[in-house]
């Protein structure tokens, strides 16, 4: 080993020594955070388009609670039944789009159910909606071939009105 090399390292031990603590790396940090940002941006919107604000659930109080199993979730095919008390009718939605009838929604869940054998849907209905309705959904549902469906419901509203102050879904 050469004596200039010897003294290279003696240098540099003496800097890392004098500074006290190594430089923090903040490059590593930002991409860290971002990446973690687009997680969370993806997983919100993918939630929040499944829930339609306005619906009003029906309430439950002998209901089965659901496991929040995740691989059980993403198989979920969510549809919402909004009903209109002006015009007296139904509002189907998917996904955050609309379709002006039961059977518009046939084809999307064929094709998501040829996607996912294992996906059912869940039918996120207003209180207010007729049964003719929720059964078109359900004939839309048997004629794409799924068959499990589900409802979502509000299975203790005592206890969500004493919480938040009103019942909500």
């Amino acid at each position: 080993m050469s004596a200039s090399s010897l003294v290279k390292r003696q240098r540099k031990r003496r800097r890392i020594d004098q500074d006290g603590d190594p430089e923090f790396q903040v490059a590593p940090m930002v991409d860290v955070l971002l990446v973690l940002m687009l997680f969370f941006m993806a997983i919100t919107s993918t939630e929040v388009l499944k829930k339609e604000k306005n619906l009003h659930l029906a309430e439950a109080n002998h209901a089965k609670p659901d496991d929040k199993n995740q691989d059980k979730q993403k198989n979920q095919l969510v549809v919402n039944v909004s009903w209109d008390n002006g015009s007296s009718s139904a509002g189907f939605s998917m996904d955050g789009l609309r379709y002006p009838t039961a059977d518009a929604l046939q084809s999307v869940l064929a094709s998501r159910h040829q996607q996912n054998p294992l996906a059912y849907v869940l039918i996120r209905a207003d209180k207010d909606v007729e049964y003719s309705n929720i059964s078109d959904v359900m004939s839309a549902a048997a004629a794409a071939g799924i068959a499990t469906v589900s409802f979502a419901v509000i299975t203790n509203p005592a206890k969500m009105a004493a919480s938040s102050g009103s019942a909500s879904n």
